[in-house]
């Protein structure tokens, strides 16, 4: 499986850009067992919950966990980079999982020096419960158009795999917009 994986993930990440950047069909999120499936999309207007810990692997040195579940406005892979906006995976597994100590991995646009552009830091996903990661854009440096790929990864072997298109609204009138009028986050 970890074989298969490693090929198909460049041939299914290269098609789901071009499908994505041509505003049609999307790419569902690449997994491998003990995940059951995986939910995508956006929040619109996302109000932060859940408690700091660090991490240093990343660009604010925290992520957030717990809080009240991610569920999603609508089910699109294409972002408008805007802030308040969140965007992410629902993880599910399979009960008989257990908990699973895993690796969160996002990979995006440069943000500019001194930033990282391959995010990582540990977490655990519970068997029969559903499990949230998403991004949340917090900061002007944080809008940065382009291919963002959230993945998980189990004992360094890939176990999901999605990418979202992240767009400038203003630049790109083309694209659709999931949240009008979601652009004034208090």
């Amino acid at each position: 499986m970890r074989l298969i994986l490693q090929t198909l993930r460049p041939v299914l990440l290269a098609g789901a850009l071009c499908l994505s950047e041509a505003g049609t069909a999307r790419a569902e999120p690449v997994f491998a067992p003990p995940v059951d499936h995986v939910e995508y999309g956006i929040v619109c207007d996302y109000v932060p919950r859940g408690r700091d810990v660090p991490a240093p692997g990343t660009n604010a040195g925290k992520v957030r966990r717990g809080g009240v579940p991610v569920r999603f406005d609508h089910q699109t892979d294409l972002v408008p980079a805007r802030h308040g906006l969140a965007f992410g995976i629902r993880i599910h597994t399979a009960p008989s999982s257990g908990t699973l100590e895993v690796t969160m991995v996002t990979r995006h646009p440069p943000f500019g020096p001194g930033y990282l552009d391959t995010e990582s830091w540990t977490s655990s996903i519970t068997g029969g419960v559903p499990s949230a990661r998403y991004f949340f854009f917090e900061f002007d440096y944080e809008l940065a158009p382009g291919p963002w790929t959230m993945e998980v990864y189990l004992d360094g072997d890939p176990l999901i795999s999605k990418t979202f298109t992240v767009f400038d609204p203003a630049l790109r009138p083309d694209m659709p917009d999931p949240c009008p009028g979601a652009d004034v986050y208090s």
